[in-house]
């Protein structure tokens, strides 16, 4: 288990994982949270301004949480709660077949001025294509056990 105290500014993780899009689940998660054309339909995609299907934002954000959790299964974050996230931002398009990697970098780590036995970290995370291209990116702030 990792404490608030075993994280130190600058510090970068990448998720060993790869997580795939593929067009039917671009077209599931579109329907039910962004029904946006160039989300769902591929005939109106291949019309729109990004010339073919792409993730929406919702879909995007939660696979960034899940690849922040899948970084830490070997030595798991002694993570409380989401606390909020801040500055969500697309950089690129994201594409059925793109094979997407989570990084992580620590932005602060810092005591709870109410809870004694917990901290603050702040992290940035982003969400890497296949060439290296940033799809997504946001920071956040989460509480964390300190070493009992």
């Amino acid at each position: 288990m990792r404490y608030l105290e075993d994280f130190t500014p600058g510090q970068a993780f990448t998720s060993t994982r790869r997580y795939v899009l593929t067009e039917e689940e671009i077209r599931e998660v579109g329907e039910r949270w962004d029904a946006q054309p160039f989300h769902i339909d591929p005939v109106a995609a291949e019309a729109s301004l990004f010339g073919g299907l792409v993730a929406s934002s919702v879909h995007l954000f939660a696979i960034m949480i899940s690849m922040r959790a899948a970084a830490g299964d070997d030595d798991p974050v002694a993570a409380v709660s989401a606390l909020g996230f801040d500055r969500l931002r697309l950089h690129a398009p994201a594409r059925p077949g793109d094979g997407l990697q989570g990084r992580t970098t620590v932005l602060e780590c810092r005591e709870s001025k109410s809870r004694p036995e917990l901290g603050v970290m702040r992290s940035g995370l982003e969400l890497v294509n296949q060439h290296g291209d940033v799809v997504f990116s946001c920071e956040s702030a989460f509480l964390v056990r300190k070493r009992p």
